[in-house]
């Protein structure tokens, strides 16, 4: 089991999005003693310096392979590090949480569609399951009310926020495909240096405002430390690691699961509480997944041949 890469893939996909899934507890925690984008740059330098610290002689002696990569790694460093964040923010500006958490959850959606316009064909149990997935995640956020989901009003911040899953998917699939003698740690290396350098501007932009500071506490260190490691570090290197063994689509469909174990989170540490509709949209969620995984009968009427 363990040396299947599907498994170990679907493995680490499931735990890059509990990581990711932490970090909106910490998020919460933060509000109001740190600026967005500072915190989003502050935890990917926090990630680089640590990679720094193992991960040059490597990127060194893959640096002539590193060089042939560099317009996806160039891609990965704009979609994920510099823009995600920023748009999400900006997003947030114009829009209702409840359009930011319907658009987010999109992301796996493009990773098929995109994949399918590349070629690759999709099967029909991985369109059904992406879709019961995501009927799952729309029900949890709009909290079970169908009104809300119909009575949305969209501004410019939906675009943003759209842009923001699509940048998403794109770089999801950027990185499936490694080619030989490069390893995760010198892509997520260059990734965030390259990322971190294009977010400069927006980082400049935010602390322009008269009214931006920084409240120095042990809360703001530790949502650094755990953004840094956990969020910017070992989950990125995780979600690398999945794209390359399970591939986009199967990771993607595994991240639709970071709206029901946000709230897992915030019920153990938030006190946020778990109704039916957390129930019944987990139910869909874990289902869709699980039928997105079923092979397909011809394949496995193949595969039972041989």
């Amino acid at each position: 089991m363990f040396k299947d890469p599907i498994f170990m893939g679907s493995f680490y996909a499931l735990m890059t999005t509990m990581l990711w899934s932490g970090n909106y507890v910490v998020a919460r925690l933060a509000v109001g003693k740190i600026p967005p984008m500072t915190l989003g740059a502050l935890r990917w330098l926090v990630a680089l310096l640590i990679l720094c610290c193992f991960a040059l002689p490597k990127l060194k002696k893959e640096w002539p392979v590193a060089k042939k990569f560099m317009i996806p790694i160039l891609v990965a460093g704009l979609t994920a590090v510099t823009l995600f964040n920023p748009l999400c923010y900006l997003a947030a500006a114009s829009t209702s949480a409840l359009n930011l958490s319907l658009i987010s959850v999109t992301t796996p959606i493009f990773i098929v569609i995109i994949s399918a316009m590349l070629g690759e064909k999709q099967p029909v149990n991985t369109w059904i399951g992406c879709t019961i997935a995501l009927i799952g995640s729309i029900y949890l956020v709009a909290e079970g009310q169908l009104s809300r989901v119909l009575g949305m009003q969209f501004a410019v911040g939906d675009i943003l926020m759209l842009a923001a899953a699509i940048g998403f998917a794109v770089y999801s699939m950027v990185l499936r495909k490694i080619p030989d003698g490069l390893s995760q740690s010198t892509i997520l290396t260059l990734m965030v240096f390259f990322g971190l350098l294009m977010l400069l501007p927006f980082l400049g932009w935010e602390w322009s405002k008269p009214d931006v500071h920084i409240e120095f506490s042990g809360v703001v260190i530790f949502s650094i430390i755990y953004t840094g490691v956990g969020n910017s570090l070992i989950a990125w290197w995780l979600w690398n690691l999945s794209l390359e063994k399970a591939g986009p689509t199967r990771a993607g469909m595994i991240y639709y699961s970071m709206p029901l174990l946000s709230g897992v989170f915030g019920y153990f540490f938030l006190g946020e509480a778990i109704g039916v509709v957390q129930l019944i949209s987990g139910i869909l969620i874990v289902g869709g997944i699980i039928w997105s995984s079923r092979p397909e009968k011809k394949r496995l009427a193949a595969a039972e041949a041989n």
